[in-house]
């Protein structure tokens, strides 16, 4: 076997505090050209009651991001040779202290990301975030509602409430909107206290599959990916992923925490098997970096957390290359 080439530009693919940031090292793309996935960062936390620091998320992963330009060891792939992955810079904040008029124009730029094809991957930002854009994704090349995969501590199916539905409970309101289906719709990670013991009431009368941490890890990660599969089956779905899911110790800088939550190890089995879904976007959310350890290891878990779906993501790009 020859050896591999380890070129400068290889070498300096490691080096996550040299050169101007971006998302994962990939060329800036503003103008969206020649991109199949588009990173974008969503720095916005008008949607979150409780924290308000998750609009700083985007900036700081992309600085750690930097050193993650990697192939992928375990599916033996390099998503960077698969697809064109760009940095298209982050969502303009035109309204960042109304809601409901930052969700319409978050909604409008996205519809332009997805006119020309792109299937983005956002970081955020808080969890209201997602809304603005699975709208743009049904008024543009999805006129059927989404199937939706959703890590959260927390169900987030609350009604309109403090003056906006343009908040963290927008499962709810994405599927009352026609946005999701809630036949294909699982959420996986939901445990701690609650504020009313009804509070999870609707997403456990309406959607498919409700995991929450202790049935999880009752019943193993094979299970859970089989159950994910049956219940998105083939068509387009979108996978959102609340940094709260995992616990404490792998993701302290988070918005809303909850101990006694699933470990890393636990979640990245599961999202493997995710490999050949229909993923037509993802985003990862409430990462707060204040709130960090000094290590920011939570920033570290969210730039492997994008390097996964990127490299889920690039694969289905390829092989739809491949077919046409």
């Amino acid at each position: 076997m020859s050896e591999p080439i380890f070129s400068d530009e290889l070498f300096a693919s490691y080096q996550h505090w040299s050169g101007i940031p971006t998302f994962l090292r990939c060329p800036h793309q503003p103008n969206f050209q020649d991109t199949d996935i588009g990173l974008l960062g969503f720095p916005y936390a008008g949607g979150n009651p409780v924290e308000h620091m998750q609009y700083l998320g985007p900036r700081t992963i992309r600085n750690r991001s930097m050193g993650f330009a990697r192939a992928h060891r375990e599916f033996k792939v390099d998503p960077f040779k698969l697809a064109r992955i760009r940095d298209l810079g982050d969502v303009p904040q035109l309204h960042p202290l109304v809601p409901d008029l930052q969700a319409a124009d978050a909604q409008a730029y996205y519809e332009k990301v997805f006119k020309v094809g792109i299937i983005p991957i956002s970081i955020g930002g808080d969890h209201s975030v997602t809304w603005p854009i699975l709208r743009a994704a049904r008024n543009t090349r999805f006129p059927q509602p989404l199937g939706m995969i959703h890590f959260d501590s927390h169900t987030d199916s609350m009604p309109a409430m403090g003056g906006t539905k343009n908040h963290a409970g927008g499962f709810r309101i994405g599927t009352e909107e026609g946005i999701i289906d809630p036949k294909r719709t699982v959420q996986i990670g939901m445990r701690g206290p609650v504020a009313l013991l009804e509070q999870d009431d609707w997403s456990n009368e309406n959607f498919a599959a409700v995991i929450t941490t202790e049935s999880f890890v009752e019943q193993g990660e094979e299970s859970v990916i089989k159950k994910v599969r049956e219940v998105v089956g083939d068509g387009p779905t979108y996978l959102s992923f609340d940094l709260d899911a995992i616990d404490p110790v792998d993701a302290p800088g988070v918005a809303d925490p909850e101990i006694n939550g699933l470990r890393i190890r636990e979640i990245m089995k599961v999202i493997h098997g995710f490999r050949g879904l229909n993923l037509m976007g993802a985003d990862i959310v409430c990462y707060c970096p204040p709130v960090d350890n000094p290590s920011q290891i939570t920033a570290l878990t969210s730039c492997q957390l994008l390097h996964e779906f990127v490299t889920l993501i690039a694969e289905n790009v390829a092989k739809k290359r491949t077919a046409a």
